[in-house]
């Protein structure tokens, strides 16, 4: 009987000992980070700032993937059809974490049931704007057309994104006109569209709106956050406006296919903080208009979960559906 414990006891050791080494293991091999984007967006740029940082963290080769299309489906099903061991990391804004999930009729991917949450990394409140030369060029302007009943055509890139939500927001609670929504493929038509004066506004987070500002080709006239900007500390924010409904941030975070060890997830959390708080990447994204707000991995995905909830009945009012 004794002999039998003695034995049982030691492989219990063994295996608790193979365990605990596979777990000072990790990672042995290249981690991939997939981005459902094109190269060149907001995720993008991030992600390829903090990459050989990354890698220095991780001990390994960090490889960038981009895989676009869907609606983040395509990256979101890359990763989830891989084993939850941390070797694929997937990195999204507030569409694809957020907005997506209520858009699209059949969505291959639920992020608060599918993934679980490593970082949130930036973010940057949206903001209303005007051509330079427009009927919007300033505050004032803003407020006397919204003012008197008559139409406003405000852009977007495309049904359902972030400035279409925001624009159907601020529809509900302007009384004096009617706001027309236009939408366009994209941001670059949909910004020249209100530089030209085709549309009257349009709604970008300060990263897109900053050198438009500076440039003066744009004017903006509100920030749709609680607070002021500290990159346009004089332009007022959507609540001093009276919309205090209108409130949106674009943010980027990352997540690991759920089931992930949470030892690798912490490690990866670990990595992707140090990584951001290199002095040549805070300035990097200071300059475009981003700003930090760490989460620990459970209060990312309580606040994937809050985004969830918050969007969904403002996507199912505006009656917008993607087959």
């Amino acid at each position: 009987m004794m002999k039998s414990l003695k034995a049982l006891l030691g492989a219990v050791l063994v295996v608790a000992g193979v365990h605990a080494m596979a777990q000072t293991a990790w990672p042995s091999r290249p981690i991939s980070v997939v981005i459902p984007f094109p190269p060149g967006g907001a995720v993008d740029t991030l992600m390829r700032t903090i990459q050989p940082e990354l890698s220095t963290q991780l001990g390994q080769p960090v490889v960038i993937e981009n895989k676009p299309g869907g609606g983040a489906q395509i990256g979101a099903s890359a990763v989830l059809q891989k084993p939850a061991d941390g070797y694929q990391v997937f990195a999204g804004e507030i569409g694809a974490f957020a907005i997506n999930p209520s858009l699209y009729k059949n969505i291959a991917y639920h992020p608060d049931k599918d993934f679980a949450g490593v970082a949130m990394l930036v973010r940057t409140p949206m903001v209303m704007y005007g051509g330079a030369n427009g009927r919007m060029n300033s505050l004032k302007a803003f407020q006397q057309v919204v003012a008197t009943p008559g139409n406003v055509n405000y852009g977007s890139f495309g049904p359902g994104t972030a400035p279409h939500i925001l624009g159907h927001l601020l529809s509900r609670q302007v009384h004096g006109a009617k706001l027309t929504h236009i939408a366009y493929k994209g941001a670059p038509p949909a910004i020249q569209a209100v530089l030209s004066n085709e549309v009257d506004l349009l709604f970008d987070g300060v990263s897109g709106v900053l050198e438009l500002a500076r440039s003066g080709r744009a004017v903006p006239l509100a920030v749709a956050n609680p607070k002021r900007s500290e990159y346009f500390p004089n332009v007022p924010t959507t609540a001093e406006l009276g919309y205090p409904d209108m409130v949106m941030d674009l943010w980027i975070g990352v997540a690991v296919k759920k089931g992930t060890p949470q030892p690798i997830i912490d490690r990866l959390h670990a990595a992707f903080e140090k990584a951001m708080a290199k002095p040549e990447a805070a300035k990097r994204f200071a300059d475009l208009g981003y700003t930090r707000n760490p989460m620990t991995p459970a209060q990312f995905d309580q606040f994937i979960k809050s985004e969830l909830d918050r969007y969904r009945p403002v996507i199912a009012d505006t009656g917008v559906v993607v087959d």
